[in-house]
Order: structure tokens, then sequence, then C-alpha cells
């Protein structure tokens, strides 16, 4: 099995500029992937802040020293960890703008699209940055340039595709995307909704803007080669599958529920609520929910497809920091802590309580209060 996160920030180069203005400065490329690798237990990780003129010079850097192996197939390996080059940028589609990741080969192509980007784009060394060119020569960019390329946490009402610029993709796109990240959130009974992407395979990413989030949401995917080649064939449909999406329910991501600014409330009543039921304003945040709910055309039902609902180690009750890196210590990476090690092996280390909230993470078990408005929900103890 494979444990891929495809959509990790980077906070600053190692020449000290930004590069993700909201993102940790301790988020450099050596830390994310040591993150990555030795804690979380990662097996493929998307950085999609390798456009930025300083992550591409710190990626050559790598190269250089042997760090970083170019692989057959597209990538780069650290190791047990491949690394896919990726951009994440801001386009304008329908009635909004919304963000877009696209995955390269290697530093070569990658290069050649950020040549081609510049006349677009103000200032190519920061993150999610905003392209001022069409869609469609968007896409002809990442197609020339080998790339594939996917609409990124898509249901958000904050630059996600379907929460913010459309109710169908078909009515903005030229074509249907091969694949599509929900977003912390959705989960795949929500996504399926929307007829439309019955044929879309959906993604769980992290969007992680500091080390300790890398992973809180993953892929458990089964690839044809643990490269750029084995992902595109997964794409393609030639070889390889989803498994599972590992991450939070969507009651724990900060736009689950609409939210009131003027009344400070996340709304409980029965969704879709597009306006605040308490004050009748019409200027909310619009959750993911009650957003997908009002665009869905079908009911939301059982996913079809495994989609297990946990937070990060660290984040359960119970996991303070010397319990976390005894863990760590005993059992190696969180991957293998939340996914493999017998409970009852667990209940030896960490002791009941814990162990108990691990193996609830594993059932599907744990209970939420929702979030809204960029507030995250939270686990009922």
């Amino acid at each position: 099995m494979i444990y891929a996160d495809l959509h990790i920030h980077i906070g600053q180069s190692l020449d000290g500029r930004a590069v993700k203005i909201t993102a940790s400065k301790s988020l450099t490329l050596p830390n994310a992937i040591e993150e990555a690798r030795d804690i979380k237990g990662l097996s493929l990780v998307g950085i999609i802040d390798a456009q930025a003129t300083g992550v591409r010079r710190d990626l050559l850097m790598l190269i250089d020293q042997g760090e970083l192996v170019s692989l057959s197939g597209g990538g780069y390996a650290a190791q047990s960890l491949v690394i896919i080059p990726g951009t994440e940028i801001e386009l304008k589609v329908g009635e909004g703008t919304a963000h877009f990741l696209a995955y390269f080969p290697a530093l070569a192509q990658l290069e050649a699209y950020v040549d081609y980007l510049k006349p677009f784009v103000k200032n190519l060394q920061l993150s999610s940055q905003k392209a001022y060119l069409p869609l469609e020569d968007w896409l002809a960019a990442v197609e020339h340039n080998e790339g594939v390329w996917l609409p990124a946490h898509a249901f958000t009402p904050h630059k996600g595709i379907y929460g913010n610029c459309c109710r169908r993709l078909a009515e903005v796109m030229p074509v249907l995307p091969q694949a599509l990240e929900m977003g912390l959130s959705a989960d795949r009974a929500m996504a399926r909704g929307i007829s439309e992407l019955d044929e879309v395979l959906l993604f769980s990413n992290s969007d992680a803007h500091s080390l300790s989030r890398i992973a809180r949401e993953y892929n458990v995917l089964q690839l044809s080669d643990n490269s750029f080649q084995g992902l595109k064939n997964l794409l393609d449909r030639q070889a390889g599958r989803i498994i599972a999406n590992c991450g939070f329910p969507p009651q724990a991501g900060k736009y689950y529920r609409t939210f009131c600014p003027f009344c400070q409330r996340i709304v409980q009543e029965n969704p879709p609520q597009l306006t605040c039921p308490y004050c009748g304003s019409k200027r909310v945040v619009t959750g993911v929910l009650d957003r997908l709910l009002s665009i869905a055309d079908r009911p939301v039902e059982k996913s079809d497809s495994p989609y297990i609902y946990q937070v990060p180690l660290w984040q359960l009750p119970g996991v303070g920091p010397k319990m976390y890196s005894k863990l760590l210590t005993v059992y190696g990476t969180e991957m293998t802590i939340l996914h493999e090690v017998p409970i009852d092996q667990l209940l030896a280390v960490a002791g009941e309580k814990i162990a108990h909230w691990i193996n609830k993470a594993r059932h599907n078990e744990l209970d939420f209060a929702a979030g809204g408005g960029g507030i995250y929900g939270r686990i009922k103890k």
C-alpha cells in the first residue's frame, strides 16, 4: 500500500524567502521531507509550491547532494518517500475564482511550464498566485509539459470550484477532470451527490500549512509504480486504484456548516441553510454541506468506497507530546500506529484510554461537533 498526501505547501525556501505566506517558516522542503517520511510514514507526496524559484533551487540542491534521486517513472526518491513536484494556481472560472493543482514528472517540465506562465503571474515565488489567462490555456500548458491536474479543495467556499464558481463543472470547463480533491469539509458520500463526478477519482489531501498538518488527510493507493507515472496511470485508469481516503470527518472541517459573521454562530438548523436563520443575513460563509445539498442532483447516500474518518495521532484525546514521542519511538510512524499495530499491543504501550481512541478512529466511530466559518470542529469526548 502507498500512503499519499498530494497537497503539501512550503512555508519558505532555504534562502529565507516566503513561499506560502500563511504557512509556518519551519515548513521548509527538507523539514517537510523528514516529517512526511520519518514521522508520518508517507510513501508519496506532492510538493505543490515547486514553481517557486527558491523551492526549485532547494530541489536542485538536494538532487546535487544525492538526497533526492530521479526516478525513471518521474518524481524523486528521498529514500522510502517519493516526491512529485507540483504547483497550485488560482484561475477565473464561472462566477468566481478557483484553485487548481498540477503535477509534473521532473523539474525540466516544471521549468518549461514556469517559463510559459511568467507573463501571466505577478510573483511566482509565492504560492497559489492568480494567473491572468483563460482556464483552457492553462490546461493546455499543463498537458504540453506532460503534467496532470485536478481542482483543489473543490467544495470549500473559498477558492473551491463547486463552492465558489459553479453548480456543475460541465458548465464552466472544456473537459471534466480525471480527479478532484474534496477538501477537509467533504467526503466521498457527499461528493457522490453530484452525478457528473461518477467517473472522477476523489482524493483527500492535507493542504498542510505546517509540519504537524502533513497527513491530516491522505490516500491509501495501489499504484503500478510509486512514481509520477504510477499516479498518471491511476488518473488515466490504466492501472492502480484508490483503496481508501483517510481524513477528517467532514464535521471536523472548518467550513462544514454555514457561519454567520454577524451573529458569530455556526448554523445548527437542518441543511441546506444559505442565509442566517437567526438574523436573516445573506452575507454568510456558506457551509460545504449546505452548498453541496443545494446543488446535488441526487440524494447523498452511503459512499461507494471506504473513507476512514480519523484525525492526526497528536490530536486524539490524551495523546500529549510525551505520549506522541513514546508511540513514535516504539512503533516508528503515524501510519503504522493508526493502521497497522494490533490494539492489544497498543494497550501495553499507550494504555486503555488512548488505545480506545485509536480503535474508534480505525472504525469510523469518532463523534464531532461541527465546524464552520473557519472554526474547526472538535472531537466529542
